[in-house]
């Protein structure tokens, strides 16, 4: 394609990469209905599940870190996910400011579906691309990138 004739917004690079991206957002969002979570909401239960499971004190600023979500958004879906009994907030043993998230069975049992439904989608949704070059490049862009913008998680 001549670099030069793009100039319609559905051609440019960074259009179709937000669309992709907002289109597997509504496939998986879609999916995670039958557990009445949205992507968002699973994405938090997972990274309680996943960073539970290095054995690590899980708190809603550990997860805006690793994750690179906004603090705010993370605690407000906390709350949400709490009032759907599928997690618990506790006292932070040693930082009197953190409290220590963890999921309850239920929570479990929900993340743990939800990674089996977003890993299949994941599975259809990127058939027939080269996986490993596309994560290379978007990690390497990501990284390169991001290095001198500032952020409110860093």
């Amino acid at each position: 394609m001549d670099k030069k004739r793009i100039e319609q917004p559905d051609e440019q690079l960074g259009f179709l990469l937000i669309q992709t991206s907002l289109l597997k957002q509504r496939i998986i969002n879609a999916a995670l209905k039958e557990l009445d979570l949205t992507y968002m909401q699973f994405v938090i239960l997972a990274a309680i599940l996943e960073l539970g499971a290095e054995d690590e004190l899980v708190t809603q600023q550990l997860i805006a870190s690793r994750r690179q979500l906004d603090k705010a958004m993370v605690s407000n879906i906390t709350k949400l996910l709490i009032l759907k009994k599928l997690m618990t907030r506790e006292h932070h043993p040693t930082d009197q400011r953190a409290l220590v998230l963890r999921l309850t069975d239920a929570g479990t049992d929900i993340a743990n579906r939800g990674k089996e439904i977003t890993k299949t989608i994941d599975t259809t949704f990127f058939a027939g691309i080269d996986e490993e070059r596309l994560r290379a490049d978007l990690k390497n862009y990501y990284q390169v990138a991001d290095s001198g913008l500032p952020s409110d998680n860093k």
